[in-house]
């Protein structure tokens, strides 16, 4: 929470003044994406991984793993997965999540990538969505890649 307050306290600093031109509101708004984007994104990140985790328990998980891991905040090719759930040293489920809500340019390829980085993880495997544009094409990725991925959309 205290997170969000932050981002939408610098919104309203960084939004306060008054513009003076085109050329002026463009280096505002470049001022406050880049200020506020990476932050914005993962706290979207951790909230749909937490949605992703409550249908994971609601959904049969919760007698079934002993320990969760998550690592909502890692960026590029790791090999640990957003979340993962396991029983006896033994991992039962990996899942990734994507906070994109339409898959265009770089988005759709980055589905393409997450998917086979997680096709290759143990475990039943999820990715979570919180759209329907997202679950579709995950889904045609999936198929088409044959691998046995759980596509939820939450």
């Amino acid at each position: 929470m205290r997170d969000m307050q932050e981002i939408i306290s610098k919104v309203r600093r960084l939004s306060a003044r008054d513009m003076k031109d085109v050329s002026d509101g463009i280096e505002q708004l470049r001022e406050i994406r880049s200020s506020v984007y990476e932050d914005l994104n993962q706290i979207q990140h951790e909230y749909l991984l937490l949605r992703g985790l409550a249908w994971l328990l609601s959904n049969g998980f919760d007698s079934k793993i002993e320990e969760w891991e998550w690592n909502p905040r890692q960026t590029g090719s790791g090999d640990e997965p957003d979340l993962r759930g396991s029983a006896n040293g033994k991992v039962l489920v990996s899942a990734e999540a994507s906070t994109s809500e339409y898959p265009k340019g770089q988005v759709d390829t980055r589905i393409r990538e997450t998917l086979e980085k997680l096709s290759q993880m143990e475990g039943e495997k999820f990715y979570f969505v919180s759209t329907v544009e997202m679950a579709n094409r995950a889904k045609t990725k999936t198929r088409k890649g044959n691998w046995s991925i759980t596509v939820v959309r939450v």
